[in-house]
Parts: C-alpha cells; sequence; structure tokens
C-alpha cells in the first residue's frame, strides 16, 4: 500500500514540476515580448512619475501603430542601451524640426503646449534641430533634473522598449496613465 501512495506523490510532484515550468516559460515570453513591469528611479519625470513607482510597459504598441507625441515611453539610454533604461516623454516626431528658445519648446515653429508640467518650468539649453526618419525627441517632466534628447540627443526607435498604460504600485496611485492630447 505505501509503494502506491509513493507512486502516487511522485507523479504529483511531477506534473507540478512541469505545471511550474510551463509557468515560468509563458512569464518570460510575456516580459519579453508583450508586457514589462518598470520601476521609476529617479525625479525626471516629477510631477507625474516618483520614485519607486511601478507601471505596466506595453511592449507591441509600437508594432501595430506608431509612437505619438505625449507618449511616455521607456527607453534604452543611447550611451549604455544595454543596462540602462530611462522613462521619458516623447514631444518630437520623425520629420519634425524642434526647438528649445526662451524656455519654451517649439515643433515646427508652433509652440508646444504642456499641461503636464508647471507653467514657471524652462526648458533649457536652446538649440534647433530636424529629427531624421526614425528619430524621438524625448525629455523628462520635470526639465532641471532630466538627461534626456537635450542632452544624448534624439532616441531612434529601435531604443524604444514601449509606452507605460498602467500605474501597479503604491496601490494609491493604481490605474490608467493619462493620454495627453495636444
Amino acid at each position: 500500500m505505501q509503494e502506491g501512495g509513493l507512486f502516487r506523490a511522485g507523479s504529483f510532484f511531477i506534473e507540478l514540476t512541469k505545471g511550474i515550468i510551463i509557468f515560468l516559460i509563458i512569464v518570460a515570453l510575456i516580459h519579453f515580448f508583450i508586457a514589462t513591469v518598470f520601476k521609476v528611479e529617479g525625479k525626471s519625470m516629477e510631477p507625474n512619475f516618483h520614485q519607486d513607482q511601478y507601471m505596466l510597459i506595453n511592449k507591441l504598441s509600437y508594432i501595430a501603430a506608431k509612437p505619438i507625441r505625449g507618449d511616455v515611453v521607456i527607453l534604452k539610454f543611447p550611451g549604455d542601451p544595454e543596462k540602462t533604461k530611462y522613462i521619458k516623454r516623447i514631444i518630437g516626431l520623425p520629420g519634425e524640426k524642434v526647438a528649445i528658445k526662451d524656455g519654451l519648446i517649439y515643433i515646427n515653429d508652433k509652440k508646444l503646449r504642456e499641461i503636464y508640467i508647471a507653467n514657471d518650468i524652462i526648458t533649457e539649453p536652446e538649440m534647433e534641430l530636424t529629427l531624421a526618419s526614425d528619430e524621438y525627441f524625448v525629455v523628462g517632466d520635470n526639465r532641471p533634473n532630466s538627461s534626456d534628447s537635450r542632452i544624448w540627443g534624439p532616441a531612434p526607435k529601435k531604443f524604444l522598449i514601449g509606452k507605460a498604460i498602467f500605474y501597479l504600485f503604491p496601490f494609491k496611485d493604481a490605474g490608467y496613465i493619462p493620454k495627453i492630447y495636444y
């Protein structure tokens, strides 16, 4: 009688192990190809995103559609694409002229209305450039504390990991990340 019990217990553990392995494979596939979780580190996106917030990133978002102005994206830092990941907001699209003058951002000579930052935020340094067909100009919402396209240049599309779509944690912040309309 005990042999049958051991056999059933061994069979149970084999099936449990198989189930765990399949589950882990599915989770890994989702993480690498569909969606992932990103933890905000630093102050570059305050007051809209804070240190230690967790958010869900849609990695498929830019396969079916192009990034748009206002999207909050996770991207590989061009200076260290293998390790460093940033959270930034897209403000300049491929082919557009981006200019920073008198503390304001202009897209194709039209002032960009940025409702997600304080009115007294000054954007520096003054510059002007035209984006290539696969480049995006990305900036942090907290301009004085952000390393972004103003410093390291436009971000190639291949460096965009995905679009931030949902606040996960802390739970008091949980919810969809609002879409910005210009």
